[in-house]
């Protein structure tokens, strides 16, 4: 997901667009992600977990190959969008199979792998994608596609699982209230996480002046505590309950608003970022392991709206982000995302309480 990162202003120069253009390639593969993991969600029929894992690496390759062999914006363009498709998928059965396959004792240990895979992979990837960028940028596109296939050879080692179909009278996860509950406050959530990700960078480099390597690698140091984050939320997941997702929830929109209100040095800034990873980690614990309390009979469709909501949320957030910084500086942004937060909050409680008039709408909605 972050390949393009470094190699962006080499990449629109040889496919003759400018560098913002080309940035619209991060939001194909978000929305293409995203609807893919809504297709899964809706589906009355869907093949086994193993099969979908295999599915999402072998478009993740597709996609890295054709993105390295593109030879125009348009090829690329799509070529990125295939490659979302498969994220989509990817994460979506990814957690759901971290939830369904381990045995109970160890399904908190499994999940906690599963959600850390991400920083994971940021934190050791981006420094072999840079390296391989400095050639040049078509090898680096290629690079998603050695690690698909080693991940498909892994998933087609497990037996085949069973495939699931909805019987014809039953209400699909995705229509129920409590799902649509829990869909609304991650996408949320997700937003404003997403849109910290997005201008974390642009906050240090404009308000304290550092150069570009001290930014990349306090990001980098940032991420890494997602991983303790993380693994300490295995004890969360035991006790998993609403009100603890709100209060990690409510701690984000705190320190965010912090963020934008309090710059005192770039140290500073550092700490709260790592704090506020540190949060998401356990958050992701908890927030997962409710989400498949939703619907235990269908872990698969509620996984697969929080993925369409992670992808979704950081289109939402990177626009509401830029609007607010465009408007009234990284003040505003803090404001913006802290208020984002805050309406995560807010449906999260609704769902603790059904009679919320919001979420009763919006439930009511959803079952037409």
């Amino acid at each position: 997901m972050l390949v393009l990162s470094p190699v962006l202003p080499e990449l629109a120069r040889d496919l003759g667009v400018s560098t913002a253009t080309a940035g619209q390639l991060r939001a194909i593969s978000g929305a293409s992600g995203g609807l893919a993991a809504l297709a899964l969600a809706t589906s009355p029929r869907r093949p086994g977990l193993r099969d979908l894992l295999a599915g999402g690496a072998a478009l993740v390759a597709l996609g890295s190959l054709a993105s390295a062999a593109a030879p125009a914006f348009a090829w690329l363009a799509m070529a990125q969008g295939v490659l979302g498709a498969g994220v989509g998928l990817l994460v979506a059965a990814g957690i759901a199979a971290a939830g369904e396959w381990p045995a109970p004792a160890q399904r908190p240990h499994v999940l906690a792998c599963a959600i850390a895979g991400m920083p994971a992979a940021w934190i050791a990837g981006m420094p072999v994608v840079g390296a391989v960028a400095g050639a040049d940028w078509r090898p680096a596109l290629a690079l998603p596609a050695v690690v698909a296939l080693g991940t498909l050879a892994l998933v087609r080692s497990r037996p085949a699982d069973a495939g699931s179909a909805r019987a014809g009278t039953s209400l699909g996860a995705w229509r129920r209230p409590e799902v649509a509950r829990f869909t609304l406050a991650e996408l949320l959530a997700n937003a404003a996480w997403g849109s910290v990700l997005t201008y974390s960078g642009a906050l240090l480099l404009d308000s304290y002046g550092v150069s570009p390597a001290t930014a990349a690698v306090g990001l980098g140091a940032v991420a890494a505590a997602m991983l303790p984050g993380t693994f300490a939320g295995r004890r969360d997941a035991r006790r998993a309950t609403p009100m603890l997702l709100v209060g990690l929830t409510a701690f984000q929109g705190a320190a965010v608003l912090v963020l934008g209100a309090v710059r005192p040095a770039a140290t500073a800034t550092l700490t709260v970022l790592g704090l506020m990873a540190y949060v998401n980690g356990r958050r992701s614990m908890v927030a997962g392991t409710l989400g498949m309390d939703t619907a235990p009979d269908d872990k698969l469709a509620v996984m697969a709206l929080r993925a369409a909501a992670n992808q979704f949320g950081y289109l939402l957030g990177a626009a509401a982000g830029g609007l607010a910084l465009a408007l009234a500086g990284f003040g505003g942004l803090g404001v913006a995302l802290a208020g984002l937060f805050a309406a995560s909050v807010v449906a999260h409680v609704c769902a603790a309480a059904p009679a919320c008039a919001p979420v009763a709408w919006l439930s009511a909605r959803a079952r037409a």
